[in-house]
């Protein structure tokens, strides 16, 4: 732990208060304190690459956290071949992230998509979108991926949760007369409140971090449309080379997931 993620850790935060730039080496590296979080915090990008990575978080965890407890709630009913849905589900969180982005810039394609294929056969457009190529759409198209790659793992964790629930509480909610919709919200959802905190944070703290997804579809672009904190992390430090506010940025980054990883945790306690 020590070599793997402290050593990181600390680097990164010695890197943040120096100035260095690879680009201009006879400049050399100098200490400055904390004037790289005062320009990072000056910055318009950097509060635009908050903000959108706020709304790619929410969004996609949403997305990812409503219907993977709807396909688990299926998926946990008694039916033939279950076992076999059971397993094909989980191909999109097996499958490599970078090689699930390249299938869905494929199937986003403005030319010969699969997507523009199928709107067009079913006549909601006339001619081919380019999905990734603006602003309105390429931030939705990525948060589809997201979206698709995360959901198995949301459907293992709900489905963990409702194989421990003892099925004597149903058959006494039965028994008092409640229907499907009362078990649901008094028993199901109460019972799955663990599984719901341990996969949420997981799920917020990956997505916040998303990178490789962003980076193979649009690379933040258009126009900086899918520029996420990370996504500007790495091109402030491997692009511009300027070390210095790329370890802020790294740093700012950590900060804020421990903060709310700490205020989520303990809003759920409080509420037991």
């Amino acid at each position: 732990m020590l070599l793997i993620v402290a050593y990181p850790i600390l680097l990164t935060v010695r890197t943040a208060l120096y100035h260095e730039v690879l680009t201009r080496p006879w400049e050399g590296v100098e200490f400055a304190g904390l004037s790289n979080f005062t320009k990072l915090l000056q910055d318009r990008e950097f509060w635009g690459a908050l903000q959108r990575t706020l709304i790619w978080t929410v969004s996609s965890v949403m997305g990812k956290t409503l219907i993977g407890l709807a396909i688990a709630l299926v998926l946990n009913q008694k039916f033939k071949i279950r076992g076999l849905y059971r397993t094909l589900i989980l191909i999109p969180w097996v499958t490599p992230q970078v090689v699930s982005a390249i299938i869905w810039r494929w199937v986003y394609n403005g030319e010969y998509g699969m997507l523009n294929y199928v709107f067009m056969k079913l006549g909601f457009i006339s001619e081919g979108i380019s999905w990734l190529g603006h602003r309105s759409t390429a931030f939705i198209a990525a948060v589809i991926n997201d979206m698709w790659i995360g959901i198995p793992f949301m459907i293992v964790v709900f489905l963990s949760g409702l194989q421990g629930i003892p099925q004597e509480i149903y058959e006494a909610a039965r028994v008092d007369g409640a229907n499907k919709w009362q078990q649901l919200f008094k028993i199901t959802l109460p019972q799955l409140k663990p599984v719901f905190l341990t996969g949420t944070i997981l799920s917020i703290i990956w997505t916040f971090n998303s990178f490789n997804i962003i980076w193979v579809l649009t690379k933040g672009g258009p126009v900086n449309a899918t520029e996420t904190l990370v996504i500007k992390t790495y091109k402030e430090a491997f692009s511009k080379f300027d070390l210095g506010i790329g370890g802020a940025y790294a740093v700012t980054t950590f900060i804020l997931l421990m903060i709310f990883s700490l205020f989520y945790w303990n809003l759920f306690k409080a509420k037991e």
